[in-house]
């Protein structure tokens, strides 16, 4: 395992969660059960805060132990995980697939457009010779996250996502 290179995903999703977080004081507040805490602004607001957290945990982590490493082998280099041609190949497709995400997100709604996303962005981070054997996970995950998320969006919240061509 390479800790620099982790350090380098965790420093990306950090600003990512950053920049989300930001994002999410454009969204208009709408305050559906009247002077509370939650509003339409709150859960993207508590998503960028819980993925900043483990931006930073993550990023600890792996400088903790490329410290450790270092004085433990002096020096000696041990290369592992994704070469950096990689890591960096995968950072710029997770990057236009978000942006994909954000473009297909009111035109094909919520649930196409999240369930899509998650495929896609499961099946680029497995390593090739699991994809096979976790696909029947993924397509499951994929189909019920989305799922569970909008009716607890529409049903417990009473904030409406999109619904998209497709009228779901």
């Amino acid at each position: 395992m390479n800790h620099k290179q982790e350090i380098g995903v965790g420093v990306f999703f950090l600003t990512i969660a950053l920049l989300y977080f930001l994002g999410s004081f454009s969204i208009s507040s709408f305050d559906p059960f009247g002077n509370s805490a939650l509003s339409s602004r709150s859960i993207p607001q508590m998503i960028g805060i819980i993925t900043a957290f483990l931006s930073i945990v993550h990023i600890l982590q792996h400088a903790f132990a490329l410290r450790n490493a270092a004085q433990a082998e002096k020096g000696r280099n041990k290369e592992g995980g994704f070469s950096v041609g990689k890591t960096q190949w995968i950072m710029l497709i997770t990057i236009l697939l978000i942006a994909a995400y954000i473009f297909f997100f009111t035109r094909l709604g919520f649930l196409l457009s999240t369930f899509l996303f998650l495929m896609a962005e499961i099946l680029l981070l497995l390593p090739p010779d699991k994809k096979k054997r976790w696909l029947p996970f993924t397509f499951c995950f994929s189909a019920a996250l989305p799922l569970l998320l909008y009716i607890l969006f529409t049903k417990a919240l009473s904030i409406f996502l999109p619904q998209g061509l497709f009228g779901f």
